[in-house]
């Protein structure tokens, strides 16, 4: 298996190692990413709305979910056939 693409923050087995991994799966974190969003539309005169941070964070997490797809799929196709091996 290529344990080299395998981030040990996606430690599917311990969800406390995963949220001490990834700072961004909190609501300090969130705070801070709101602040930011706040901010950066305040500096493009345009105003700032939930609904534009949601889609924002949607975005975000659709990548996520896009690379965690492609390590799921790759490890199915290396392993599918295991019990065959042995």
């Amino acid at each position: 298996m290529d344990t080299n693409r395998f981030k040990s923050s996606h430690d599917f087995s311990n969800l406390q190692k995963n949220l001490h991994n990834n700072p961004g799966y909190s609501v300090e974190s969130y705070s801070q990413q709101v602040k930011d969003y706040i901010n950066d539309m305040k500096s493009k005169n345009q105003e700032a709305t939930k609904q534009g941070f949601m889609t924002q964070a949607k975005k975000s997490a659709k990548d996520v979910w896009e690379e965690i797809q492609e390590m799921a799929s790759e490890a199915w196709e290396k392993t599918k056939n295991y019990d065959d091996e042995k």
